[in-house]
């Protein structure tokens, strides 16, 4: 697999539209994804406030389709470089940077686009010197591509911390190198391809899944029937040393479940997780037909007792409806194969 590979996969992919991606199996899936994100952003703008940074310079690297670029308003930026490979994409986040454009036709904190292949060049030199130098980098569910071999992943780890300042902070969300192989060893058909209902893992490198290589352990991830590129493992006790050769230091590694719950303890996250539409809302009254991908609720519904709960005001009666939130089961085994994590660089002592 080239970067232009990559690249070219990246630009076909479809822009889909609210009323589509309502219609996908994975509707809830993304947009619990989408609240991952946010939780970790907003673990690492707590962190830089703590050091007295209330405006920070971002850098989004790998920016796709520019997805993230509300989050950075939410976060007050002071500015942000956005970059990718994919052209197509590069254009599209433009579009939407313009769209946020207010009523005096001003955008809400000047930004940079820059088209580039971060795994084989250097991406510092093309930053405008107005935005430096970065308190906050974020890759998201991207930077495991870089994997394909040791030279990519080098490049990209640079890329990602070389325009820190001292303090600053690498956040992103990657998939769980551990994880993946235990499903592809469980297999039932010995072709190292697990599957449920939304998602398939195929292990398809040519070393055997008892040593898989540090870099270039090619697998193929496909999600609610779409094909994506081939992806690599990136084993994180690897990442974190590349990464201490570059001066950082990890702070955090958690998996999504953990996150999840310890994100859902705060008030503020699990309010807006349900205003991002991230679990399908049940009612819960009894002997309600639960469809068998919501079997593990059912104990929930049918019972005295509710997990997840949200409450609302009844119309006209003053009562209070309780509501049950939730995802498949098939989706949460694909949210569980993920995990996020926060480097900081370190100071240097004089």
């Amino acid at each position: 697999m080239s970067s232009s590979d990559v690249a070219s996969h990246y630009n076909s992919v479809k822009q889909s539209g609210i009323a589509e991606r309502k219609g996908s199996r994975i509707y809830h899936l993304r947009n619990i994804n989408n609240w991952m994100k946010s939780c970790l952003i907003n673990d690492g703008l707590k962190l830089l406030r703590d050091d007295c940074v209330y405006e920070p310079k971002i850098l989004d690297l790998c920016c796709g389709k520019g997805g993230d670029l509300r989050k950075w308003n939410n976060a007050k930026a002071a500015s942000v470089v956005m970059t990718d490979i994919a052209e197509v994409s590069i254009d599209q986040a433009k579009g939407r940077y313009e769209e946020m454009k207010g009523r005096n036709g001003n955008p809400p904190f000047p930004a940079q686009f820059i088209t580039l292949d971060s795994c084989n060049n250097d991406l510092l030199p093309h930053i405008d010197p107005s935005f430096l130098p970065i308190d906050l980098v974020s890759c998201q569910f991207a930077f495991h591509y870089s994997f394909v071999d040791e030279s990519s992943a080098r490049q990209m780890l640079r890329n990602a911390v070389s325009s820190l300042r001292e303090g600053g902070l690498f956040i992103g969300t990657l998939p769980d190198a551990d994880r993946i192989v235990w499903a592809a060893r469980s297999a039932s058909d010995n072709d190292n391809k697990w599957e449920n209902r939304v998602c398939s893992v195929h292990y398809n490198a040519s070393s055997s899944l008892d040593n898989p290589p540090l870099f270039g352990a090619k697998f193929d991830f496909s999600l609610d029937e779409q094909v994506n590129c081939p992806e690599f493992l990136a084993y994180f006790p690897l990442l974190v040393q590349l990464a201490e050769e570059e001066g950082m230091e990890l702070l955090w590694e958690k998996r999504f479940p953990l996150s999840a719950h310890q994100y859902l303890k705060n008030t503020h996250e699990r309010n807006l997780l349900y205003k991002m539409s991230g679990l399908k809302v049940l009612p819960q009254e009894k002997n309600t037909a639960v469809k068998e991908e919501f079997e593990h609720v059912s104990q929930w519904m049918d019972g005295d007792e509710i997990s997840v709960v949200r409450e609302e005001e009844g119309e006209g009666n003053g009562r209070k409806n309780s509501f049950l939130g939730t995802i498949s089961q098939a989706e949460w085994q694909a949210f569980s194969m993920y995990i996020l994590f926060c480097f900081k660089k370190k100071t240097t002592l004089i």
